[in-house]
C-alpha cells in the first residue's frame, strides 16, 4: 500500500462521527453475513438430524431477523460511505480549482488548459468512486472474508487449513494484476488528457480550423488519441477478465477436494452433516468476498494512479506563499528596472538582458520593436507575473518583491494583447476589476474606452450577456471592454499591451485622448502596435532581441536610430 493515496482522507477530519458509524455498520454487516453461514449448521442438524419441531418453527423468524439486521447494517454503511466519498471529492475539486487559480504562472503555464480540466473533472470523477464505493466494498469484503474464515476454523480446524490453501495463490494473482492495472490506468489518463486537449482546442478555434480547411487534420489527431485511450482501457479489462476465471478454478479445485475429504469423514462418523454443510457454505461464501477483494483492489490501484496525477496539482505552491511581501502598495512616483535579466522557466536563452529603464509618474511611454523583442515580457514583470532572474525592479526605492502581490496588482490596470471576455453580462465583465464599483463609475469607464454607445444599443444594455469568450463581439469591441475594465480600477500604473490593435484610427485616437486626460498624473505604458502611439508619447523605448537599444522621443530615435527609422518608414510609407 506504499502508493495508496492516504492524503485524500485528510478531508474527513470533520466527519469523525460519520466514520465511526460507517465502520460499526461495516463490522456489523460482516458479522451478520458470517453468522448466517454458521447458522446453517443449526438448521441442518435441527431439521434433518434431530427433527426438533420447536426449533423448526423458530428458524424462519431467526433467519428473517438476521436478514433485517444485515440489511440495516448494509444500508447504513452504504449511505454513510457514499456521503463521505461525495463530500471528500467536493472539497478536493474546490481545492484543485483554488490551486490552479492561485498558483504562480511559472508553475501552471506548463500545463495545458485541457489538461487541468481533465484532472479537475475526469480524474476526480474516478476518485469519487474510490472514496464513496471502492474503499467501502474492499473493507466490506475484507471483514466478511475474515469473519467467514473464523467460522471455518471454529467448525473444523483440519478442513479450514485445507480450505484456505488456495488463498495465497489468489493473493499472488491479485498482486500481479493490480500492478498492471496501475500502469495501464496512468497511460489511459494521459491519453484522455491528450484527447481533451484536441477537443478543447477544436471547440475554441473552430472558426480558424474551418477557414484553414483543417477539419480532417484535427479529427485524425483526435481519433488517434481516442483509439490509444481505447487500447489502454481494454488492456485493463483484459487483466481484470483473467482474474475471475483463475479464482473460480482455484475455488472449484479446493471445494471439490473438500467435498471428497469431508464426505469421507461423514461416512466414517467423524463429522456431522450439519457441520459439513455449514463449513462448505461458509467456504463458498468466503471465496466470494476474496474474489471481490481482487477486483476492488484492482480498482483501488486504478484510483491510486489517478490520485498521483491529481496530487501533481495539489502540491503546487500558492503564489501568495512564493511571492511574499508585507508592504501595501500605494502611490508611486517611479518604476525602475535595474539591470534586469529574465529567462522563462525551462528556456535556454534569456528573454530580457540587462534592462535599465525608468517609468515616471505623469509621463506616457511607448515600447516598440519587432515581434519577439521582449516588449510583453518586460511589462509582464511589473505586476509580478514572473520574477526577474537577475536584477531588481523598484517602486521608487523599494524592491517590488517587498510588496504584497495583491495590493500591487490592484494598483495596476493591464490590458493584454490576448483579450479575455468572460461568459457574463457587460456590466460584470467591466466591474470584475472593481466589484464594489457604482454603475456611474462603470459608465464613465465605458465612455473613456469609447464603448458606452455600443453597450446602450444592446438589447439589455449593460446587463446584456455577451457569451463565452465574447463570441458575439468584434475584436475592437472586446478590446474596448477590456480597456474599460482596466480604467475602472483607476490604477497608478496603466499598461496597454497592443490594446488598441483592433481599433480603427479614429476610435483609437479618441480612446488615447480620453486615457491621456484621465491618467495625466499616472504612469501609462503602451506597447505600440501602431507607431502613431509613439508620436504622442513622452518617451519611446526601442527594443531588439530582449535588449533596450534606445530611449528618447520619437524625433530623437527617428534621427539617431536607423532601425527605428526603418520601422517608421515602412509603417508610414
Amino acid at each position: 500500500m506504499r502508493n495508496f493515496p492516504w492524503w485524500i482522507f485528510r478531508y474527513l477530519k470533520d466527519y469523525k462521527f460519520l466514520i465511526v458509524v460507517s465502520v460499526v455498520s461495516l463490522i456489523s454487516h460482516a458479522f451478520f453475513t458470517s453468522y448466517l453461514a454458521y447458522f446453517v449448521k443449526t438448521v441442518v442438524n435441527t431439521v434433518f438430524v434431530e427433527r426438533d419441531e420447536r426449533m423448526i418453527k423458530l428458524i424462519p423468524f431467526i433467519l428473517i431477523l438476521l436478514a433485517i439486521l444485515d440489511g440495516i447494517a448494509y444500508f447504513v454503511n452504504y449511505y454513510s460511505m457514499s456521503y463521505i466519498g461525495q463530500i471528500t471529492i467536493t472539497k478536493l475539486r474546490e481545492d484543485l480549482y483554488r490551486k490552479v487559480l492561485f498558483a504562480p504562472l511559472e508553475l501552471i503555464s506548463a500545463k495545458t488548459s485541457a489538461g487541468l480540466i481533465s484532472r479537475i473533472v475526469n480524474d476526480t470523477s474516478l476518485l469519487q468512486d474510490f472514496t464513496s464505493r471502492q474503499i467501502a466494498t474492499f473493507l466490506r469484503s475484507l471483514f466478511t472474508a475474515v469473519a467467514l474464515i473464523v467460522v471455518l476454523f471454529v467448525q473444523d480446524f483440519e478442513l479450514a487449513i485445507i480450505g484456505i490453501v488456495g488463498l495465497p495463490f489468489v493473493g499472488y494473482v491479485i498482486f500481479l494484476i493490480s500492478r498492471k492495472i496501475r500502469r495501464y490506468t496512468a497511460q489511459m489518463q494521459e491519453r484522455l488528457e491528450s484527447m481533451m486537449e484536441y477537443l478543447f482546442e477544436g471547440a475554441k478555434n473552430l472558426k480558424e480550423i474551418k477557414i484553414l480547411v483543417a477539419e480532417d487534420i484535427f479529427f485524425e489527431k483526435f481519433k488517434k488519441e481516442n483509439r490509444a485511450y481505447l487500447g489502454r482501457f481494454m488492456k485493463i479489462r483484459k487483466v481484470e477478465g483473467i482474474y475471475h476465471p483463475i479464482v473460480e478454478l482455484i475455488s472449484a479445485i479446493v471445494v471439490g477436494f473438500l467435498i471428497f475429504y469431508g464426505g469421507m469423514k461423514i461416512v466414517r462418523g467423524e463429522l456431522s452433516p450439519g457441520a459439513f454443510f455449514s463449513f462448505v457454505i461458509a467456504l463458498i461464501m468466503a471465496y466470494e468476498p476474496v474474489r471481490k477483494l481482487g477486483q476492488d483492489y484492482g480498482r483501488i490501484q486504478q484510483s491510486s494512479a489517478v490520485a498521483e496525477r491529481v496530487r501533481g496539482i495539489m502540491v503546487l505552491s500558492s503564489e501568495r506563499s512564493l511571492r511574499k511581501g508585507s508592504k501595501e502598495f500605494g502611490s508611486v512616483e517611479k518604476i525602475t528596472f535595474a539591470d534586469v535579466w529574465f529567462k522563462y522557466p525551462g528556456a535556454d536563452r534569456f528573454a530580457l538582458e540587462g534592462i535599465n529603464v525608468s517609468f515616471e509618474k505623469g509621463k506616457r511611454y511607448a515600447i516598440v520593436g519587432k515581434t519577439g523583442s521582449g516588449k510583453s515580457t518586460l511589462v509582464g514583470l511589473i505586476p509580478r507575473f514572473y520574477e526577474p532572474t537577475k536584477g531588481l525592479i523598484l517602486a521608487d526605492h523599494t524592491d517590488l518583491r517587498e510588496f504584497n502581490v495583491e495590493s500591487l496588482r490592484r494598483k495596476i490596470g493591464f490590458v493584454s494583447q490576448d483579450i479575455v471576455i468572460f461568459s457574463a453580462s457587460v456590466r460584470e465583465n467591466i466591474a470584475i476589476s472593481k466589484p464594489d464599483a457604482s454603475f456611474e463609475e462603470i459608465v464613465e469607464s465605458a465612455k473613456i474606452a469609447n464603448i458606452h454607445s455600443f453597450i446602450e444599443s444592446l438589447p439589455n444594455g449593460y446587463d446584456t450577456l455577451i457569451g463565452e469568450g465574447g463570441i458575439s463581439l468584434s475584436g475592437g469591441q472586446k478590446q474596448r471592454i477590456a480597456i474599460a475594465r482596466a480604467v475602472l480600477r483607476n490604477p497608478e500604473i496603466l499598461i496597454l499591451d497592443e490594446a488598441t490593435s483592433a481599433l480603427d484610427s479614429e476610435t483609437e485616437s479618441a480612446v488615447q485622448k480620453a486615457i491621456e486626460s484621465k491618467f495625466k498624473d499616472k504612469i501609462v505604458i503602451s506597447i505600440a502596435h501602431r507607431l502613431n502611439t509613439a508620436l504622442s508619447s513622452d518617451e519611446v523605448i526601442f527594443m531588439k532581441d530582449g535588449k533596450i537599444k534606445a530611449v528618447g522621443s520619437h524625433n530623437e530615435l527617428y534621427r539617431n536610430v536607423p532601425e527605428y527609422k526603418v520601422l517608421c518608414d515602412i509603417q508610414f510609407g
